[in-house]
């Protein structure tokens, strides 16, 4: 009898510990997964102002697309022009992962 219960508190204590140490390493995964998402973002955002500057000093006229070549992300800008209003979309998408990001401006 006393084999038994040793027995059936062991068996509790390892599933007790086993899903203590499953959530753990889950919540470790999802953080490192954000810290990564995190990153992208912001070197997302860095591409978008580098464009944006760029394009400030561009003359528009005959230009309707523009795209920077990149190994991580897709860099690219739609423009169109509208009652002499140049309206700019820049689009930053990550090739791998989940992230992309969107601005429009509306440059005269």
């Amino acid at each position: 009898m006393k084999k038994a219960y040793t027995l059936l508190i062991t068996i509790i204590l390892v599933t007790l510990f086993s899903y203590i140490g499953i959530l753990i390493l889950e919540t470790k995964a999802l953080r490192n997964e954000n810290l990564s998402n995190q990153y992208l973002y912001i070197q997302g955002r860095n591409h978008i102002n580098f464009l944006k500057s760029y394009v400030k000093d561009l003359d528009l006229k005959n230009i309707n697309h523009l795209q920077i070549e990149d190994d991580l992300f897709d860099i690219y800008a739609t423009i169109n022009t509208e009652n002499q209003k140049h309206i700019i979309n820049f689009y930053v998408k990550a090739k791998d992962y989940d992230v992309s990001i969107h601005e429009k401006i509306i440059k005269e």
